[in-house]
C-alpha cells in the first residue's frame, strides 16, 4: 500500500487494476491518513478498471466486510455502496443530497405559500442511537470529501448545531440501515414541512440576528434572481465532517 494524504493521492497512483497484477477488481478498501488521524474509505472499480470516488467506513466495518469475503464472485453491490452516502458506522449515518430546485413551504399569519427556489447541496447526520437528525449546507460542486467545508443550513427547523426540530414529523421505526428509503424519510421530515419560524438567527450571514420575516425574504429575494445562495451569503458553520462522524 502507498503511503498517501488521501484517497485522491491513491487514485493518482494506481489508476488501473493491471498495475497491481492484472487482476479485474471489484472493490478496494484504502487506509487514509488526513492530519493525525487514519481513516478508511471504500471505492467501486469499474468496468474499465478506474478506482471510482469513495466513501468513508469505520474500521469495525471494514474487518466485518474482508471477513465475510468468499472464493465466490460478489453478485450484488448494493450492500457495498451508494454513492450519495458519504460515512456509514452502527450509530452514524451521512450522507449529501445534491443541490436542486425544490419548493420550499411557509406559514405565516395562517397563511400558506412556497417558493420554488434553488437549494445548495445539504448533509445530513443521523444518529441511530439517540434517533436525531442533523442537517448542514455545503457549496461543493461535487461529491463532499472529508475537507468539505460544512454551512449552517439556510433553513427554519434547524438549531445552531444542526440538529433539526422534527415537531409532529417522525423518523423510521427501524433505522439500522443505509436504505434510500430510510434516507428519503428522513429528509422529507425536513423538506416536507410547513415552516413557520427559525430556531436559529444564523440561518445566513448578516450584521444583524437573522430574524424569520427576513429570512423569507431573502429566499423570495433568491427565487426572484433564480439563483440559490452564494457560499459568502451562508454562515460557516462550527461543525466540520470529522466532529460529524465521531457523533459531536
Amino acid at each position: 500500500m502507498f503511503a498517501q494524504n488521501s484517497s485522491d493521492d491513491y487514485i493518482k497512483q494506481i489508476t488501473n487494476i493491471e498495475e497491481i497484477g492484472g487482476m479485474k477488481g471489484h472493490c478496494a478498501i484504502v487506509v487514509n491518513q488526513y492530519e493525525s488521524s487514519t481513516y478508511i474509505t471504500y471505492h467501486d472499480i469499474d468496468a474499465n478498471n478506474k478506482i471510482k470516488d469513495g466513501k468513508f467506513i469505520d474500521i469495525p466495518q471494514a474487518v466485518k466486510a474482508l471477513a465475510s469475503l468468499k472464493d465466490e464472485p460478489i453478485e450484488s453491490e448494493c450492500n457495498w455502496i451508494d454513492t450519495d452516502i458519504l460515512y456509514s458506522s452502527d450509530n452514524q449515518l451521512i450522507w449529501y443530497v445534491p443541490a436542486q430546485k425544490r419548493a420550499l413551504w411557509f406559514v405565516a399569519s395562517e397563511n400558506k405559500f412556497s417558493l420554488k427556489v434553488h437549494t445548495p447541496s445539504f448533509v445530513f447526520s443521523l444518529n441511530r442511537n439517540a434517533r436525531t437528525l442533523r442537517v448542514f449546507s455545503c457549496k461543493s460542486k461535487s461529491r463532499p470529501t472529508f475537507e468539505t467545508k460544512l454551512y449552517n443550513a439556510p433553513l427554519m427547523n434547524v438549531s445552531l448545531d444542526g440538529s433539526l426540530c422534527l415537531g409532529s414529523a417522525t423518523l423510521p421505526d427501524n433505522v439500522q440501515s443505509d436504505s434510500k428509503q430510510i434516507r428519503n424519510a428522513c429528509e422529507s421530515a425536513l423538506f416536507d414541512t410547513n415552516f413557520s419560524h427559525i430556531n436559529n438567527p444564523k440561518t445566513f450571514k448578516s450584521k444583524k440576528d437573522v430574524t424569520t420575516a427576513g429570512h423569507v425574504a431573502l429566499w423570495k429575494k433568491f427565487e426572484k434572481e433564480n439563483r440559490e445562495p452564494k457560499a459568502s451569503e451562508l454562515v460557516l458553520s462550527t461543525v466540520s465532517f470529522k466532529t460529524l462522524t465521531q457523533g459531536v
